[in-house]
């Protein structure tokens, strides 16, 4: 009986000496892991928060101290150095690489952003005096020294946010327009900071900008009962109403957001007029045709020069549609002096190229105005609305194209009709 409890005992013994074994290699392994890592070298912002928030435009300074965190200098600052510092942007892609002299070991520089993003500063290496790199490195595994370390500094250069809440075109010549004004990048809880890391100085930054000054094609603005939401009744004669929202406020870069949409009181008075022309331009075209006494068929080849003019000069009649909305546009704080100087000209040309074109002369200078008309009103009417992310009325557009294709057409095919 006594052999088996001994044979019992060694047995017990072996397994726990056989688990031992096992499990010390595993604790070691975690013991080792949670062992803080020391770095050689250490590139800290000087400020107590990581963050800042900013306007648009602003210049910022940043300052970071370099420093000796290992050895025998552990703790002084590291003179003489260069730090690469890497910008990245809100989507982590890296924007900009600087490279900065660490004279004192404190070293400062100067950035600032003319669009709204949130952008990352990060050391991420420092070359000595005597040319010996510093990198994020394991440098010892067994004493998990690294060679480098830093933090980084986020800093928001933020903007207004302006988005067409609704508008009311019930009433003819004007309309009712309320836009809702926020930060662009701020979060819909808002953003608390420390007061030294904000522009305005405040600890709490909301999303809605409720203390803005807002115009509406150049009429004030008021703020409704509900904060953020500014509402303004503007008057508008166009079939398709432009909106322009100017937000300023101070010490902010003022911005400037259009928008548009369709004035259903306004369009029957420009609705029927265009029908009206269309037909009397059908009836003149017939007319043309037959007192002339060129052939029975209206699109024979002694009629191009006449169905030419008659398409300059609708194609005339849409520039001057753009440069008359260029130019309210432009008085209601749009940047379409262009479009307005161009839809004008453009329109002038083309009544001198159909007139001309009717009367059979000068074939060159009606070429010419085809294309002037065609880069009026497809490229700058596009340009224009895209400067302001507008919708592109593409029936007119295409409308546009296709006229003066068959001008083009009529009037390139018509040599000996020319004089």
């Amino acid at each position: 009986m006594i052999n088996l409890n001994q044979k019992l005992y060694n047995r017990i013994i072996l397994t726990c000496v056989l688990v031992f074994i096992l499990v010390l290699p595993i604790t070691n392994k975690v013991v080792n892991a949670q062992t803080t890592p020391n770095y050689f070298v250490t590139v800290n912002p000087t400020t107590p928060d990581s963050q800042i928030y900013t306007t648009v435009g602003s210049n910022w300074t940043v300052s970071f101290e370099a420093i000796w965190s290992y050895g025998d200098d552990s703790g002084t600052t590291i003179n003489n150095a260069i730090v690469t510092m890497q910008v990245n942007d809100s989507k982590n892609e890296v924007i900009n690489t600087l490279l900065l002299n660490t004279t004192t070991g404190l070293f400062s520089f100067n950035y600032s952003s003319s669009t709204a993003d949130v952008l990352t500063f990060t050391p991420i290496k420092l070359v000595t005096s005597n040319g010996t790199e510093w990198k994020p490195d394991l440098l010892d595994k067994d004493n998990s020294i690294y060679g480098f370390q830093s933090k980084s500094v986020v800093i928001w250069w933020d903007t207004f946010h302006t988005s067409l809440v609704s508008y009311d075109t019930e009433t003819f010549g004007t309309a009712l327009v309320s836009v809702n004004v926020t930060y662009l990048l701020l979060p819909e809880e808002g953003l608390t900071l420390p007061e030294w890391a904000t522009y305005s100085h405040q600890t709490f930054l909301p999303k809605i900008a409720h203390n803005a000054s807002v115009t509406i094609n150049g009429v004030k603005a008021e703020e409704t009962s509900i904060e953020g939401i500014f509402q303004a009744n503007v008057p508008i004669w166009l079939p398709t109403a432009y909106i322009h929202v100017e937000t300023s406020q101070e010490g902010w870069i003022t911005t400037q957001t259009g928008f548009s949409f369709a004035h259903n009181t306004n369009e029957p008075l420009w609705k029927y007029p265009v029908i009206f022309g269309l037909v009397l331009v059908v009836v003149l075209t017939i007319f043309l045709v037959k007192r002339k006494k060129v052939g029975n068929k209206v699109l024979s080849l002694k009629n191009y020069p006449i169905l030419g003019g008659v398409l300059h000069a609708i194609t005339s009649v849409i520039s001057l549609y753009w440069g008359l909305v260029g130019l309210d546009s432009t008085l209601h704080g749009f940047d379409w002096i262009f479009l307005t100087i161009v839809g004008l000209v453009s329109f002038g040309f083309g009544l001198v190229a159909g007139l001309l074109s009717l009367r059979k002369k000068n074939q060159l200078f009606a070429m010419v105005v085809i294309i002037m008309l065609m880069a009026t009103n497809i490229v700058v009417v596009m340009l224009s609305l895209d400067m302001y992310e507008l919708a592109i009325p593409w029936l007119i557009v295409i409308g546009s194209y296709v006229l003066s294709v068959f001008c083009a057409f009529f009037i390139c095919n018509a040599d000996e009709e020319f004089t």
